[in-house]
């Protein structure tokens, strides 16, 4: 008999049909014409970095602190001033949305088949915008739960 204890052991198993709602967590948004340095600051008030972009309350893209930093405008604060999050969107045109009862297996995969680090997962009536990350979906998979 071995002391050895497995991963498997350790962490209480997730059920991966469980909702996707149970791992998902209130969404930074960010107006797509919200300023950059706004945004800019907003993100870095996420744990995890990452927002959803919204049109009239309608995801439109995800945006992490790192790919707004790559297409950050040259020209110092004034030209900054003007840029907004609609002028450095790749494909400001919508983004996957989870449904609140969609299973962690299928989150899971649309998070890995769009290679994006979060989708937005749709509002209950009335509910603000949630969304489930990578990293809190890999978190809870490794604790047997939701991340606090």
């Amino acid at each position: 008999m071995s002391d050895t204890t497995t991963l498997e052991d350790a962490v209480p198993a997730i059920d991966l049909d469980a909702p996707v709602d149970t791992v998902a967590r209130p969404a930074t948004t960010l107006a797509e014409s919200a300023p950059l340095p706004e945004a800019w600051a907003r993100l870095h008030q996420d744990q995890d970095h990452v927002g959803v972009v919204v049109r009239d309350g309608r995801p439109l893209a995800v945006v992490t602190a790192g790919a707004l930093a790559e297409r950050w405008p040259a020209g110092g604060p004034l030209v900054q001033h003007r840029w907004t999050v609609h002028d450095v969107l790749d494909r400001p045109c919508g983004v996957d949305v989870l449904a609140a009862d969609d299973s962690l297996r299928h989150a899971g995969h649309r998070l890995l088949g769009t290679g994006l680090p979060a989708l937005p997962v749709r509002a209950r009536h009335g509910a603000l915008l949630r969304v489930v990350t990578t990293t809190g979906l890999l978190a809870a998979l490794l604790s047997g739960g939701p991340r606090a």
